[in-house]
């Protein structure tokens, strides 16, 4: 399982009118706290980060992605750091996510294809596929949600799209802080 994390500098810029550098700062590192923590317990793998960032993990191992972009970095962590028949890719700012989340999104991950958690607003908050690698990423796109599928069945593979609240409220907006909070 990776779990990727933007250099804290720049995470959650579109809270920059909430919340000062340092305060998006903290709430990247308590919401990837409570990712970790769920991942690790749902049991379903190794979990590594993918960062550039030198963050304290207490253990969890960090795979340095050297300021590649998001989804080059995830597919240099694949080629490097899985060895697992399946990989799931779980956003760090879920703090809904619950082990049952993970859990049903690596069961629902098909022979040949992807399971696609899909965000309130169409994007992709994790994902998980065999093989790992099978296809390229696409996080951050608006709407990638459906980009993943669309380009899981162009390429002949199978995909399920999961929707569960856990793992589709994401927090990046000032109202999904609020919302949360």
């Amino acid at each position: 399982m990776l779990v990727p994390v933007k250099r804290l500098g720049d995470a959650k810029s579109r809270l920059a009118e909430t919340l000062s550098a340092d305060e998006r700062a903290d709430l990247m590192r308590e919401m990837l706290a409570h990712v970790l923590a769920v991942t690790q317990e749902a049991g379903v793998g190794p979990v590594t980060v993918v960062s550039a960032e030198p963050l304290a993990l207490n253990g969890v191992p960090r795979f340095d992605d050297g300021g590649l972009p998001w989804n080059d970095a995830l597919q240099a962590a694949m080629d490097d750091v899985v060895h697992e028949q399946v990989v799931a890719v779980v956003s760090a700012d879920l703090p809904l996510l619950t082990t049952d989340d993970v859990r049903a999104l690596v069961a629902v991950t098909p022979l040949r294809g992807l399971a696609i958690a899909r965000a309130h607003d169409g994007g992709t908050n994790a994902i998980s596929m065999r093989p790992p690698g099978v296809l390229p990423t696409c996080f951050g796109e608006p709407g990638s949600a459906a980009l993943h599928e669309r380009a899981a069945w162009t390429a002949g593979a199978d995909a399920h799209v999961l929707d569960r609240p856990g793992l589709a409220f994401d927090v990046d907006t000032p109202e999904d802080l609020a919302a949360w909070r």
